[in-house]
């Protein structure tokens, strides 16, 4: 005979009550999208540090086409051509500076979540929906740092369209 009061367990010995059936999908569908964003924010972390080194390289090859080299007096297009390059350079490697992304969750914080006396009260939905939240701030945090780095890849593009003006202006006048 089965007491009515007493919450039946799960699979992992915690109790669990009848909402937590109700919730528990709702709970999922936000961790499996929390997971989509990081997972689609790593990638964008990557392309933007490919577009720092294509932005140096491009940056360089402008310098080598309108020739910097080949005259010795620089002159002022020349010296705002260098000065702008600097700044290609400058925006790239603020782009390329190690950053500490998070992307996953810690499995040692997960397991400390198991000997929370809350977590055990409030079952596996709590759980779930506590690790959807954790990946959503990670998220925010990312995006923070990652704004940064999109804002120094249009400066360096800015500063490379200055440079590749600089440079066509030096050798036309």
């Amino acid at each position: 005979m089965t007491c009515h009061n007493t919450p039946p367990r799960g699979d992992n010995g915690l109790r669990f009550s009848m909402a937590d059936d109700y919730w528990l999908p709702a709970y999922q569908l936000m961790l499996d999208e929390a997971r989509r964003s990081i997972d689609r924010q790593s990638e964008r972390v990557q392309h933007v540090r490919e577009r720092a080194i294509g932005l140096v390289g491009f940056g360089s090859i402008v310098a080598a086409a309108f020739g910097l080299g080949g005259d010795p007096h620089v002159g002022f297009a020349g010296a705002v051509a260098v000065v702008a390059f600097f700044g290609v350079a400058a925006a790239a490697l603020f782009v390329l500076i190690p950053r500490e992304f998070l992307f996953e969750l810690s499995a040692r914080g997960i397991e400390n979540w198991f000997d929370d006396p809350d977590v055990q009260r409030l079952g596996p939905k709590h759980m779930v929906r506590s690790t959807a939240v954790r990946h959503d701030e990670h998220h925010a945090a990312n995006h923070r740092k990652l704004a940064r780095m999109y804002i120094a890849i249009s400066l360096g593009v800015a500063a490379l369209l200055v440079e590749t003006v600089a440079l066509m202006a030096r050798l036309v006048f």
